[in-house]
């Protein structure tokens, strides 16, 4: 039996990466219904595998669907970063530290390399977004401050 602690940060993880697969889908269903439709019976299929013993399992990977034309699928991946960034530092109001950020991160099972979380820190501190209190350190700044307190 799962401890309710463990059960709830199972949960937690688990539901934060079915929502990131679901962002995925819905961009790529904007542009490609039909191969977001065959990815999402493919995640099906290997999720209801894992918990159905009697299923058969197969060990040959799955056929690639074929696509009519290569097509460029938008992803907000760069404004979830940002975001994501944002609404930890708005919930740490003496800021964070690169490391904490770093950390945060992958206690949300999202990854991203040090050097391009410095690079989007430092970014956000040229818009005005953030502001850095020290080396290595940051904070909202305060017209974001403003702007999340704002209706």
């Amino acid at each position: 039996m799962t401890s309710p602690d463990a059960a709830g940060q199972v949960r937690h993880d688990l539901l934060l990466k079915a929502e990131v697969l679901a962002h995925y889908l819905h961009a790529l269903s904007a542009t490609d219904p039909d191969f977001a439709a065959q990815i999402l019976a493919e995640i099906t299929a290997r999720l209801q595998s894992a918990l159905l013993p009697d299923s058969p399992k197969s060990n040959s990977r799955p056929v690639p669907f074929e696509r009519r034309q290569p097509m460029l699928v938008s992803s907000r991946a760069s404004d979830d970063v940002e975001e994501f960034i944002l609404e930890c530092l708005a919930t740490s109001p003496l800021g964070l530290s690169v490391q904490e950020i770093v950390d945060r991160f992958e206690e949300a099972a999202f990854e991203i390399k040090r050097q391009t979380l410095v690079v989007r820190l430092h970014r956000m501190v040229q818009a005005g977004k953030l502001s850095s209190r020290a080396h290595g350190h940051y904070a909202l700044s305060e017209a974001e401050h403003g702007r999340r307190r704002s209706p």
